[in-house]
């Protein structure tokens, strides 16, 4: 993908103003013509089962069209696992340098989310990233990466802007909303539906936004098409990321999960090595119905989503 990268400016200091002030901000043209061209490609690729295993894949698609293999997933995570082009794109320099301006010099990733969201698939209910994603310095950062124009009627984020600030993360509850997929609901927040902007971009552009913001999607109600985005999770190297439990005999003081990339800067924590933890896997888009989150408390918690 490097050959025809066209590199951002630097963020003005207006630009990282609006971030901290707002909780996210659009890097438009990020993404050349020609990298969304192989990214849309290598997206069937994957969903073919042609970059590796991916539990919970569909089945065999050897006598279907590239549409009917897209239109049978809703998002598949760690990509980046199985592609180097979805690993390049994590790394990309444009989100690489804006990272760098509004988190920390030094910047890694945890996490890689592809997301089709052909016509007809749900959307996801109200929720904040670091719910999932638990950082100690609460640095947490989505990159969404647009690979189709996102509009109301396909699909795109929507935003409640400045609800970052709180510095809180609201109580999440399932729900039976099948605007939505199986993931759970955010709750008991001092906003309405009425506070939220719809944050329609192009294609090539990447909506930059805080763990903490609050923010979901809405189905896919055009006639036809898709809404795909790559959706990456990164915070600051210089803070541990105690995702999951520490094992047996480990200090929950110091426990960091070590599944990452290093996308900007250098890893303070290098002398602790590097683990290979989750896999690729498809993530259910409810069509079948959701489980019953309420029977299960680590429910909620195993389902990682973005919108």
């Amino acid at each position: 993908m490097t050959t025809t990268q066209q590199i951002l400016p630097p963020l003005t200091e207006a630009q990282v103003c609006d971030y901290h002030a707002n909780g996210f901000l659009v890097l438009e043209d990020a993404f050349a013509r020609q990298e969304l061209t192989t990214l849309r490609q290598e997206t069937v690729a994957i969903c073919r089962g042609q970059r590796g295993a991916l539990q919970g894949a569909v089945g065999d698609h050897h006598d279907q069209s590239d549409d009917e293999v897209l239109r049978q997933y809703l998002c598949i995570h760690f990509p980046h696992k199985v592609s180097p082009v979805m690993l390049d794109a994590l790394k990309h320099p444009n989100i690489a340098n804006a990272l760098s301006q509004v988190i920390s010099p030094d910047v890694k990733c945890m996490q890689s989310m592809l997301f089709i969201k052909a016509a007809g698939k749900p959307g996801q209910a109200w929720h904040q990233d670091e719910y999932y994603i638990p950082t100690r310095d609460r640095s947490l950062t989505g990159a969404w990466i647009a690979m189709d124009d996102a509009t109301v009627q396909n699909g795109c984020l929507w935003v409640i802007p400045g609800s970052h600030k709180h510095g809180i993360l609201w109580p999440q509850h399932s729900h039976d909303d099948r605007r939505f997929d199986c993931a759970g609901e955010a709750g008991g927040y001092p906003y309405t539906d009425e506070d939220a902007i719809p944050v329609e971009v192009k294609a090539g552009s990447v909506v930059v936004f805080n763990g903490y913001l609050l923010h979901r999607s809405l189905p896919n109600t055009a006639a036809a098409g898709y809404r795909r985005a790559l959706v990456n999770h990164y915070m600051s190297a210089q803070s541990l990321l105690p995702w999951h439990p520490p094992q047996e005999g480990q200090s929950i003081a110091t426990h960091d999960c070590r599944d990452i990339v290093i996308v900007a800067g250098n890893d303070p924590y290098a002398y602790k090595g590097l683990q290979d933890m989750a896999q690729p896997h498809v993530r259910p888009d409810g069509k079948g119905g959701c489980r019953d989150f309420s029977k299960d408390k680590q429910g909620l918690k195993n389902q990682k989503t973005e919108s």
